[in-house]
């Protein structure tokens, strides 16, 4: 094929931060793997089980269409699996856990050592959490411990728990053995015993060697004693986050992070995750246990390390989440306390997250804390937490599938509500609303009614014509009104179809759409979104790919406890926040549609200078085009690019084995034509020299 490209533009300059990326608490096991913190259940509570919801998504039934069919409790079985999804046990010492499979009914407490007189079990106590573990030791060598520390050298590891004596008392030692080993720790630090009350204790472990270790609270003979509230983080910890963690998301480079949800948002208080005392609760929407450790200060941190800025997701109060996830339209005008309306409970009694007013206050406060000088009552709180400088988030998005609980126009009135009370903090910050949860027509009038006091379109989904009736919504409402309403898309995951593997049905492929979302198909379909997004400039201000990390490798980053490393997807989106493309030119007779093989884009630099050309081939055949660049200033010779690419379309990263390639590539100008050979399964960019600036083209 040969086409010609033309001086015009398709519309204003592309966004920086169309690559930015989306962290769910409580789903996913995201900021679990990703975190500091290396015990697991650290509080000693009783582990709920996860919800249906969870299990689907993480594809673990044999038929997900049959939701009693049988549930996969081993998830070694998974290409996606690595040791950053373990659930380690607590365990009496001497002896040893190993994997653990994840029931229903499993309590990931083994209370009996298999070869001494040693004895551990939770029992209700309220000092952190609802629940602390007894340990009674009748043996030489006995205590508490839990395997699945990996460990490196010339880093130490500070352990802090809270301890308090029962009976008996002498030595306590805080100890690291080789996993799977009860004997000769590798080291081992005294500490003085503890009294009748709670005693913080705390010591500084180092390992001889990388590696695996367990970790063991050694209780003098003939003791009791009751532990609660462990902590064991290495000492290059950013601010609650692993170093390897940190550094993935540098290379991603995700220009702004949506947290704390996703569907987590819609039951959080934000009070829960900040200050000293993070008390663990059950995690509402998809079960489990939140422990509340990864919070407000830990979550907009992270987006600075990686160079991003944050964007919070806040849940809007209403009076059917006190019993409910989900209320069909049919029952929104029953009564929000009775629980037998026809909807879907949550199983929990939740009255704080029912008073409008209330919330709109409680995220006016949560503003505040983020953004507010130390004049401020928020302000002074972030400082006493550790951060004096204000984090100045500007995006807050109005909930999460508001449709779950509000009519259209009622969630409009309310984002008006929560804006004027937010913005009376901080008249800066810029407020969306969910736009995917309506026809266009109802669209059109909750812009009508919030238009005043909204700043973005919340959205989902890819499709391009949708895309294009949402923008004009936009436009016109803008043009009347005088305001600057963005699009952002703030959850997407490409979907449904888009070649002979990604979202196809399991009775075809045999595969789950868990396996399916690891896969190079995946993430060329990715790259064929995004170059979508960036046809239409800057009104698209921000698009947020669904996960960060680790949800069954629907990531861009994987944190197991060795390393982090960085999906097929997240190369695709490295190569986006670093693209040379920064405004789309059009291409005559060229306008690709999601599904075709071949995708062409040509942009301009920022400076000018060059053009920006990038070609994605999601086939499994080589291709090849002529572009046309006799309107450009351009010389003939070959010119340098970057190309990733893989040796079929279910290749994937993983811990050890990166079969996703990259490599320089060349391009070939003759005739001011562009001779493009698109490999196979391949995105490249490429930037060709100008010798003279585009100058006054076409809008």
């Amino acid at each position: 094929m040969r086409y010609k490209a033309l001086k015009q533009y398709h519309g204003t300059p592309v966004s920086k931060k169309l690559a930015s990326n989306f962290i769910e608490l409580g789903y996913g096991l995201q900021t679990d793997g990703m975190a500091s913190e290396m015990f697991f259940n650290r509080s000693f509570e009783p582990f709920y089980p996860y919800r249906m919801i969870n299990k689907l998504w993480f594809d673990l039934l044999d038929d997900e269409n049959d939701l009693s069919s049988r549930c996969e409790t081993d998830w070694r079985k998974f290409d996606w699996c690595h040791s950053g999804y373990e659930h380690n046990a607590w365990f009496a010492f001497p002896g040893t856990a190993g994997y653990q499979p994840i029931k229903d009914d499993s309590t990931f407490i083994i209370n009996d050592s298999p070869s001494a007189d040693v004895h551990i079990e939770l029992i209700p106590d309220c000092h952190h959490g609802k629940y602390a573990v007894r340990v009674v030791n009748n043996a030489e060598t006995g205590g508490l411990a839990q395997d699945g520390k990996y460990c490196f050298t010339g880093v130490k590891y500070n352990f802090s728990g809270d301890v308090r004596k029962v009976s008996g008392g002498g030595v306590l030692k805080i100890a690291l053995y080789r996993e799977n080993t009860v004997t000769d720790p590798v080291c081992a630090v005294e500490v003085p015993d503890a009294s009748c009350g709670y005693t913080r204790i705390k010591a500084v472990l180092s390992v001889p060697e990388e590696g695996r270790y367990t970790f063991a609270l050694l209780t003098p003979k003939g003791s009791e004693y009751v532990c609660d509230d462990f902590s064991l983080q290495p000492d290059d910890a950013v601010r609650g986050f692993k170093k390897s963690a940190v550094e993935a998301g540098k290379y991603v480079s995700p220009k702004v992070m949506r947290w704390p949800g996703g569907c987590f948002a819609s039951f959080y208080d934000w009070r829960d995750g900040v200050g000293d005392v993070r008390v663990p609760a059950y995690s509402y929407f998809w079960g489990g246990y939140q422990y509340n450790d990864i919070g407000t200060d830990e979550l907009a941190s992270y987006a600075e390390a990686v160079g991003g800025e944050s964007m919070v997701c806040v849940n809007m109060y209403h009076p059917y989440k006190r019993y409910y996830e989900f209320v069909p339209s049919e029952s929104k005008g029953g009564d929000p306390n009775d629980k037998t309306l026809h909807g879907a409970l949550h199983d929990r009694d939740l009255p704080q997250f029912t008073d409008k007013e209330r919330g709109a206050e409680n995220a006016a406060a949560w503003v505040e804390y983020c953004n507010g000088d130390l004049t401020t009552e928020g302000g002074r709180a972030r400082a006493k937490n550790g951060r004096e400088k204000p984090y100045n988030i500007k995006y807050w998005e109005m909930d999460n599938e508001y449709h779950r609980w509000f009519e259209d126009e009622e969630y409009a009135e309310t984002c008006v509500m929560y804006s004027k009370a937010m913005k009376a903090v901080d008249p800066s910050i810029k407020i969306g609303m969910i736009s995917y949860c309506a026809g266009l027509d109802t669209l059109k009038k909750m812009v009508d009614i919030a238009g005043g006091d909204i700043d973005f379109l919340a959205d989902r989904g890819f499709d391009e014509e949708d895309l294009e009736n949402k923008l004009a919504v936009i436009r016109e409402y803008n043009e009347k009104h005088g305001t600057e309403i963005k699009y952002c898309n703030t959850e997407w995951l490409p979907l449904n179809g888009a070649d002979v593997y990604n979202m196809t049905p399991r009775s075809v492929t045999k595969a789950t759409k868990s396996y399916l979302f690891s896969k190079w198909s995946y993430a060329l379909d990715a790259a064929a979104t995004l170059m979508m997004w960036q046809r239409h400039g800057d009104i698209v201000d921000f698009v947020n790919f669904n996960n960060l990390a680790n949800t069954h490798a629907q990531s861009v980053i994987e944190t197991p406890k060795e390393c982090a490393f960085v999906t097929a997807a997240g190369m695709i989106m490295h190569r986006f926040a670093n693209t040379k493309a920064h405004r789309t030119l059009v291409i005559e007779g060229h306008r690709p549609k999601r599904t075709d093989a071949v995708h062409l884009q040509l942009s301009e630099t920022e400076d000018g200078g060059a053009l920006a050309l990038n070609v994605l081939n999601r086939s499994e055949n080589d291709g090849g085009a002529e572009l046309d660049l006799s309107d450009f200033d351009v010389t003939d010779g070959v010119y340098k690019g970057v190309m990733i690419y893989a040796d079929s379309l279910i290749s994937m990263n993983r811990q050890n084995d990166r079969q996703i390639k990259e490599c320089e590539c060349d391009i070939v100008i003759k005739d001011k034509t562009a001779i493009i050979k698109a490999k196979k399964l391949s995105f490249a960019e490429y930037v060709i020299p100008l010798n003279k600036r585009i100058l006054v083209p076409k809008t």
